[in-house]
């Protein structure tokens, strides 16, 4: 396998993983990200290089850090925002940090159902 394609396979699998995160199929995805089924199915499955335009484009469609779909081993992003939570909880009762966290759990969820539904 070539370095390109070995490179291409996990983050179209990346990919594919977050699509089905968000339950939508390729068809939607690929209408959101304004490229073909076909070709959107070759990027999955590591078949086809892309370019950046088109990476952003699939990115925010699905609402995720390019970050995240090309090197999700590189937890600058993640360690930020864990970070600023931990900032948030320092200090809270036991029953406020449950409360706060069972808040943005509840938040997650409204924003998948959101994009599910096109709200």
């Amino acid at each position: 396998m070539s370095d390109t394609k070995e490179r291409l396979v996990p983050i179209g699998e990346r990919i594919k993983q977050a699509r089905k995160e968000l339950d939508i199929s390729q068809t939607e995805l690929a209408e959101r990200a304004d490229i073909s089924v076909p070709y959107l199915s070759k990027i999955e499955m590591g078949k086809s290089d892309f370019g950046v335009s088109v990476l952003i484009r699939i990115s925010e469609a699905l609402q995720i850090s390019t970050d995240k779909l090309l090197r999700p081993d590189i937890p600058e992003t993640t360690i930020i925002a864990a970070d600023d939570l931990s900032k948030v909880l320092d200090g809270c009762t036991p029953m406020e940090k449950a409360s706060i966290i069972e808040t943005a759990k509840n938040m997650r969820k409204a924003f998948a159902e959101a994009k599910k539904n096109k709200i």
